[in-house]
């Protein structure tokens, strides 16, 4: 069954981020995206052994984790880290909201953290404040806002956006109940707080891990890392209607199976040139530190059996490396919902051995590698060597020796499965 407006869960799968650090080495809980930049963040518990501000020494993990203090990384498209900040006393950060308000970046969070009955704090209600990058906030600080409790005795409160409808989405947990709830936003940003709809979470679902909303559907992640489900592990999106609050859809999750951990992590919408894209998370590497993997489902019209789901991107090339007629791109489609990554143009140097020959965007880069024979320079019966995008970024070429170089190849032909 579906609605108008439902993006597609089973669709082919594309990537935001692959494999980024933060700020802090724990794993991501959730992230937002600001609808001006285009900056993504990332909320995560804050890491043991950090000393702040009115700190008299060290604080270990298990003492943060209680009291509920996070981290909150600022990330560029490309990746870089590009701020952060520090909260004490908020949560466990299962969800967030970015808002851009005249071009002050004003966040969502829960706040006034709890622990529970495992020592794990998490909020007791939602607040908003504006990202102040190198700074530390505490719970009862005037920076944020006055917090909001959806109901007397709730626990587990998260907050999200719904661009689509310009709402508040509250999640909330009263009397062994999980709720969502819808609030305008432009209301509750002045502290106007007035559901206009409650509904149910479905029951039985298993480890809730993040949601987002858009043109009347409700989007559910849940699932656990690779430690405790081994591959292909135990994720799930489900998308609910609003107006009923029924099932409309759910979906075994087999996406960047090629991850360490792979953890799923956050989820939000966000919409590019009038397109919705499903953005879900991995938290990634094992031991760690811990890394960001960001997927995306696009709501895109497939056009004769194609959706685009990354247009071509720049390749930067190599020191050494130079361009053969046209610079190489890469692009990621999907042809009767196989997902594959094209390449194009040419490359040229003296290449006596296997090589990087350029650093592949993250929207291109697989969790497993993705190899595809080229044409080459032909010298002594050799036309054909073998290209390679890997899990790290790197783009290879192999096949060149010291008695037989290649000189050029042409990567026009590259198009093969990406995962």
């Amino acid at each position: 069954m579906t609605v108008a407006g439902q993006i597609d869960i089973a669709g082919p799968v594309g990537k935001l981020l692959h494999r980024r650090p933060l700020k802090n080495s724990t794993v991501m809980q959730s992230f937002g995206i600001d609808p001006v930049s285009g900056d993504i963040f990332v909320l995560q518990l804050m890491e043991g052994g950090l000393t702040l501000t009115g700190e008299s020494g060290p604080v270990a993990y298990d003492d943060r984790n209680a009291h509920g203090d996070m981290c909150v990384t600022r990330l560029n498209r490309s990746g870089a880290i590009v701020g952060y900040m520090y909260l004490r006393g908020f949560g466990h950060g299962v969800n967030i909201g970015v808002e851009n308000r005249s071009g002050v970046v004003r966040l969502w969070t829960e706040t006034a953290s709890t622990p529970n009955s495992k020592n794990e704090g998490f909020g007791t209600a939602i607040t908003n404040f504006d990202f102040r990058s190198g700074t530390v906030l505490d719970y009862g600080s005037s920076l944020h806002a006055t917090p909001y409790t959806p109901a007397t005795g709730a626990l587990f409160v998260t907050p999200t956006i719904d661009r689509s409808a310009n709402e508040l989405i509250v999640r909330f947990t009263v009397n062994s109940t999980t709720y969502f709830e819808r609030y305008d936003l432009a209301k509750a940003a002045t502290g106007v707080f007035e559901p206009l709809q409650r509904i149910a979470q479905p029951t039985g679902l298993g480890t809730f891990q993040g949601y987002a909303s858009d043109s009347g559907v409700l989007y559910l992640l849940t699932g656990d890392n690779a430690t405790l489900s081994p591959p292909p592990g135990n994720t799930y999106i489900r998308a609910v209607e609003w107006a009923t609050g029924n099932i409309l859809d759910q979906q075994f999750i087999t996406a960047a199976p090629g991850l360490e951990y792979r953890e799923p992590e956050g989820m939000t919408v966000e919409v590019v040139g009038g397109v919705p894209y499903l953005h879900f998370g991995f938290a990634c590497e094992d031991p760690g530190p811990r890394t960001c993997t960001i997927v995306s489902l696009s709501g895109a019209a497939e056009v004769d059996g194609v959706k685009v789901l990354t247009d071509w991107q720049t390749i930067p090339l190599a020191s050494g490396v130079s361009v053969d007629q046209n610079a190489p791109k890469g692009r990621l489609i999907s042809v009767s919902g196989v997902t594959t990554l094209q390449l194009s143009g040419g490359i040229k140097g003296t290449f006596n051995a296997d090589a990087v020959i350029g650093t592949l965007p993250d929207t291109l880069s697989p969790s497993m590698e993705t190899r595809c024979n080229v044409p080459r320079n032909n010298s002594g019966g050799y036309c054909v060597a073998r290209a390679e995008a890997g899990t790290d970024r790197q783009l290879r070429l192999y096949g060149g020796t010291s008695t037989n170089a290649i000189t050029w190849a042409q990567l026009d032909n590259f198009s093969a499965v990406w995962r």
